[in-house]
């Protein structure tokens, strides 16, 4: 969970969604990794444990919520010392989605990845002037930074469910309460008894979509092969 960014909006409810799903899969059974307000380096560093932790595991769910955008159809998470000045800031100041995804593909054989991160990033639109700034070329490349989170295609990863905050492309929003309206959502129907995960995730997009006034809708892709319980009792 970030939202002490230093160079963009802060998000004060990122950090309290991060710790309250962490607590509710807890109570699941999961061993659970977590950071809070971390930097590039700590997120790499929670990355490496993260992987470790899957190791036979049964199922590897990863959870983030902060800033987050997309570069010519790459997916980032922001750490919250970033700058974004230029391009090649990415490498060193966010974390690829796609590198998360490997090392959940390479362990576990359920994986769940949840991503609360859609949210207004000005950073986007600096890294959108540095780009333009470049010549033609660079012109033509602003336009690969793209609101919100792109989609991600799960085909080629059997056994995968991808959840948005919103579709992709889309804002979401942070939220006016202790938890951001995806967050909340998720925290009222993660722990239900006995609900397949692809029926628990259409719930939680029907509590979005009528709590934001049909503004925000959360969206998911899945290769899941079977019904999958995070709560089975």
């Amino acid at each position: 969970g970030n939202g002490v960014y230093k160079n963009t909006i802060e998000l004060p409810n990122a950090p309290a969604d991060a710790r309250a799903v962490a607590a509710s899969l807890r109570r699941l059974g999961f061993q659970v990794v977590d950071g809070i307000n971390l930097t590039q380096s700590g997120m790499t560093d929670k990355l490496k444990e993260f992987s470790r932790a899957l190791v036979g595991a049964e199922i590897g769910m990863f959870f983030y919520a902060g800033h987050g955008l997309q570069v010519a159809g790459e997916n980032y998470l922001v750490a919250v010392d970033a700058a974004l000045k230029r391009e090649g800031d990415l490498e060193f100041e966010a974390v690829k989605v796609d590198q998360v995804l490997r090392q959940m593909q390479r362990e576990a054989k359920v994986k769940v990845v949840v991503l609360d991160s859609c949210r207004d990033n000005p950073l986007a639109q600096e890294l959108t002037r540095s780009m333009a700034q470049t010549g033609p070329a660079g012109r033509s490349r602003s336009t690969a930074v793209a609101s919100g989170m792109g989609a991600i295609d799960t085909s080629g990863a059997t056994g995968t469910l991808i959840a948005f905050a919103t579709a992709p492309g889309s804002v979401a929003l942070d939220g006016n309460g202790k938890n951001s309206p995806f967050t909340e959502a998720l925290l009222q129907h993660i722990e239900t008894p006995g609900i397949d995960i692809d029926v628990m995730m259409k719930r939680v997009r029907g509590h979005v979509t009528r709590s934001t006034g049909e503004r925000q809708q959360p969206w998911t892709n899945s290769s899941l092969t079977a019904e999958f319980f995070l709560n089975p009792a």
